[in-house]
């Protein structure tokens, strides 16, 4: 009779469970081992949708912080939608034409500013939630060379968000 030996039959009595179930083991840790991927992270959420904005331009006239019947209805309607959205932030930006000097635009670009700063708190906005500057020359809608009177940028821009 022919006997077959293999390296188990050299082994002590109860090697060879031991063996196996060694082996058996180390199979089952390379198979979790290989089926193991990195925990999925959940997608975030998204963003919060960004408050919606609205935009409104008043316009003054030549070396002016006088609001004309047009700039008061403007600011007045802005005043309504700020006063409608819950926490609403007012962003109030003036600007002025090239005419003048730099420095006196921007000191006329900040007295547009607070004028209509002024009209919405009348008209009912927290002082606390409008923010005002001035930018002078600076953001000019129609480019114009120096000492050049242009009406659409004197303007103060109004942001509601």
């Amino acid at each position: 009779m022919l006997r077959v030996l293999t390296p188990f039959h050299y082994l002590p009595s109860g090697g060879y469970q031991m063996i196996r179930s060694l082996l058996a083991i180390v199979a089952i840790a390379f198979a979790v081992a290989a089926c193991d991927q990195a925990p999925q992270q959940a997608n975030p959420a998204p963003p919060p949708a960004p408050l919606p904005m609205k935009y409104w331009m008043v316009f003054f006239d030549t070396n002016s912080a006088t609001l004309n019947d047009k700039a008061a209805s403007t600011v007045a309607e802005a005043a309504g939608i700020a006063k409608s959205m819950a926490n609403s932030a007012v962003t109030v930006t003036g600007f002025t034409d090239t005419d003048g000097s730099p420095a006196y635009n921007m000191a006329l670009s900040l007295r547009r500013a607070q004028a209509v700063k002024a009209a919405l708190v009348a008209s009912g906005v927290s002082a606390a939630a409008v923010t005002i500057s001035g930018k002078g020359e600076e953001g000019l809608l129609v480019a114009t060379p120096d000492q050049t009177k242009m009406e659409s940028n004197r303007r103060v821009q109004v942001v509601v968000q």
